[in-house]
């Protein structure tokens, strides 16, 4: 042998075989150690793992644990024999026993997390990608590595998201912690977005005043008004400022996504708070209200809320009008709900206009007077059978017909003396009484109990005094004497029934 080759018979050389010692002695030289990041072929699979050829002197063993871990974003599948795959030491056993233990993820962390370390060291803004929804937030791909952002990180400051959203979105952060050790990123998209907002914001304010018209997009529908995205800032529409019409319900008026115009009606600077109108951003309904409407003019409407003090009631979009309540019924009415209901159409008239104040009475019950004719149907004398419908100090007051009301005052309760109405009648009493006027003019009708009881012999000897004290005195003597005499006879017919009656 010279020089490792011998000579064949033809005089070639051939290279010398290879022995045990020469084939260890290569296996040593082979930079193997704990953290050495090294490529190899996978030769076998097992349930547990595989085993990686790495060109030292036995395989090493990659357990199905360390060939992925939860801190990395995956992309690939597992290998398959005669793969080649990069892996890293974690273990150089010695003796007969000798085993290489492997691991793929922690090669791949640290590279993935060096690549960050980089792109930090340039920017300190790095762009993620939103991989899936997790309770208090969202998981993201920042350089094959995952990383976390709390929901409040997510949006601007004092708006919400839906972290879904932005599953599977790119976008920038920044980085708000990070732990090499303990294989934690946590990220905030909110820190850019503030920054970017502060900058809109200052140009919102420099552009924008009172009394603008701006477009806009309603982002969310809530019980007490609408908040509309400006683009730089969202503003909030008021239930009160949605519509002129009464108790318009915001669900009824927009939906989330609506473009929609919006006047500005107040700005907050120091809060960030902008508000807006809907309604303003239109015609005024009350606007030209005097010469669409005029006293005497009927027509329907309907009934939008009811109070203790009358009906409200919209004669057209945005414009209401007011029937009090002593103008819904001829009859006494002690709340609007005995006549009418919420969201029923009626028929009125307008009996005022004050356009200045958007003010409007109405009139239900001038459509239909009772008291037209009050007077064909009634007169003095006339005996009718009332209702006792209210009793006050001074007298009861009665029904005739609906809507058609008398009164029978205290002194004509009785021809007994009275102390209080209720001494003599009680309410819902239905009762005779005589007419004493009707005056239909003043709508008023004055009725006695008393003219129908029958007098007493006391009340007739003084009404036959009082009667003759109001005729005519004659100048003929004699038939003064004459007439003195009937007087005297007149003043002593007084009967045993007479008596009997008095002294009841």
């Amino acid at each position: 042998m010279v020089d490792g080759l011998t000579m064949n018979n033809s005089g070639v050389s051939e290279p010398e075989p290879e022995t045990m010692e020469s084939i260890m002695e290569q296996i040593d030289s082979v930079n193997i150690h704990r953290g050495s990041v090294v490529e190899g072929t996978v030769v076998d699979a097992r349930e547990d793992g595989w085993l990686v050829d790495v060109g030292y002197k036995c395989e090493g063993f990659l357990p199905r644990r360390e060939w992925s871990h939860r801190a990395i974003v995956e992309k690939v599948g597992e290998p398959q024999v005669g793969d080649r795959i990069r892996v890293q030491v974690t273990n150089v056993g010695q003796g007969e026993e000798a085993q290489l233990n492997l691991s793929r993820w922690r090669c791949e962390f640290d590279e993935r997390w060096n690549a960050l370390e980089e792109k930090l060291a340039q920017s300190d803004v790095i762009e993620v990608e939103g991989i899936r929804k997790v309770k208090g937030g969202l998981i993201v791909d920042c350089c094959g590595l995952e990383g976390f952002i709390p929901i409040s990180h997510l949006a601007e400051e004092g708006r919400g998201i839906n972290p879904a959203n932005l599953v599977g979105k790119t976008f920038p952060v920044k980085l708000v912690e990070k732990d090499r050790r303990k294989r934690r990123l946590v990220l905030s998209r909110r820190s850019i977005l503030d920054e970017e907002m502060a900058s809109l914001r200052e140009e919102f304010y420099a552009n924008v005043h009172e009394g603008d018209i701006l477009e806009g997009e309603v982002s969310s529908i809530t019980s007490f008004g609408v908040f509309v995205n400006l683009g730089a800032m969202e503003g909030l529409v008021h239930i009160t400022e949605l519509s002129w019409q009464r108790g318009a319900k915001a669900k009824d008026l927009v939906q989330k996504g609506d473009k929609v115009k919006v006047k500005v009606i107040g700005i907050d600077r120091e809060n960030n708070r902008v508000s807006l109108s809907l309604k303003q951003a239109q015609e005024d309904p009350w606007v030209g209200v005097t010469s669409r409407w005029t006293v005497g003019q009927r027509t329907k409407g309907v009934v939008t809320n009811l109070a203790d003090f009358g009906a409200f009631v919209e004669i057209e979009p945005g414009v209401e009008g007011l029937i009090h309540i002593g103008d819904l019924s001829w009859s006494r009415v002690k709340h609007p709900k005995e006549v009418l209901k919420k969201g029923q159409e009626v028929e009125v008239v307008i009996l005022e206009v004050d356009g200045d104040r958007r003010r409007i009475g109405l009139g239900l019950k001038q459509l239909n007077d009772p008291w037209a004719n009050v007077s064909e149907k009634y007169s003095k004398d006339q005996v009718v059978t009332v209702k006792v419908v209210r009793l006050a100090d001074f007298g009861a007051f009665v029904e005739i017909e609906d809507g058609v009301e008398g009164l029978i005052h205290i002194s004509q309760l009785s021809r007994q003396r009275v102390e209080k109405p209720s001494d003599v009648l009680r309410e819902g009493q239905e009762v005779q009484a005589k007419i004493l006027e009707v005056n239909p003019s003043e709508k008023r009708i004055r009725l006695s109990l008393r003219a129908l009881e029958e007098p007493t012999g006391e009340e007739r000897h003084e009404e036959r005094r009082e009667e003759r004290r109001r005729r005519p005195a004659r100048e003929d003597h004699g038939h003064s004497r004459q007439q003195g005499y009937v007087q005297q006879q007149e003043e002593f017919s007084f009967t045993i029934g007479d008596h009997l009656n008095l002294n009841r």
